[in-house]
């Protein structure tokens, strides 16, 4: 644990500000990229990828996790689901007329 302190301390007293602020937003942007990529593969048919641990570069210390990002369905998926649920309802329709 003393040698994580030391290389955060390292780290801070070696770099300025506006570097640190730098690096916060790659780790951001990486994440989004993370997130934006599997949305592509969603529309594609192609499960999620999960998000493994990005390179640390250099000794930045360690990276936060964020909270995974929903995906919205796509157009022709909403279209999918509107067609399965009237035809769940006509299905449901017919077979409860015709015990009657």
């Amino acid at each position: 644990m003393a040698q994580t302190s030391l290389e955060n301390f390292w780290h801070w007293l070696t770099t300025t500000r506006y570097t640190r602020l730098l690096e916060g937003r790659v780790e951001r942007l990486e994440t989004e990229n993370a997130h934006l990529r599997n949305a592509i593969y969603a529309r594609a048919g192609i499960g999620p990828v999960p998000l493994g641990p990005a390179p640390a570069a250099g000794s930045a210390g360690e990276r936060r996790e964020h909270p995974p990002i929903r995906r919205p369905i796509s157009w022709s998926q909403v279209k999918q689901k509107l067609e399965l649920d009237a035809t769940h309802r006509q299905n449901a329709a017919d077979r409860g007329g015709s015990s009657s």
